[in-house]
């Protein structure tokens, strides 16, 4: 019976070592586990921070990118109104200086239609805004 003591000993203290050591290893598992959920928190923390600052650089990028928009819209708009006004009077223009030249053509006085001509021709030639719009074989 003294044998089977000292076994029952050495199996009581195997035992007790490997309690400690399955006790150990489910300490340093659940420190684990709170280290992955710490790690886990703070990396979707630095994460959001990242995105939330990205978002925040993108809209002000896009804010910029719209005023130009909009900017370059206001600029080149003003520009083809100012190019649409200056046409329209050239035309109106060029229209007075044709009913003009027409009455000339029509007209049988000789000694007007020489100085009709030559009017018709300055006015060609001094208005930027018609001479601009046909070629200046014209003049």
């Amino acid at each position: 019976m003294g044998d089977q003591k000292e076994s029952l000993r050495k199996i009581t203290h195997t035992l007790a070592v490997k309690n400690e050591e399955i006790s150990n290893f489910i300490c340093t598992l659940k420190q684990s586990l709170e280290n992955l959920e710490a790690n886990s928190n703070q990396v979707q923390d630095d994460l959001e921070t990242e995105f939330s600052s990205l978002h925040a650089v993108l809209d002000e990028m896009k804010e910029n990118m719209l005023t130009r928009i909009k900017q370059e819209r206001a600029s080149r708009t003003y520009e083809l109104q100012n190019q649409l006004s200056a046409c329209s009077k050239a035309l109106e223009s060029s229209e007075e200086l044709l009913e003009l030249a027409n009455q000339t053509l029509c007209s049988s006085e000789t000694d007007g239609f020489t100085q009709a001509a030559k009017d018709i021709k300055d006015r060609y030639s001094t208005q930027p805004s018609i001479a601009c719009l046909f070629p200046h074989s014209l003049l």
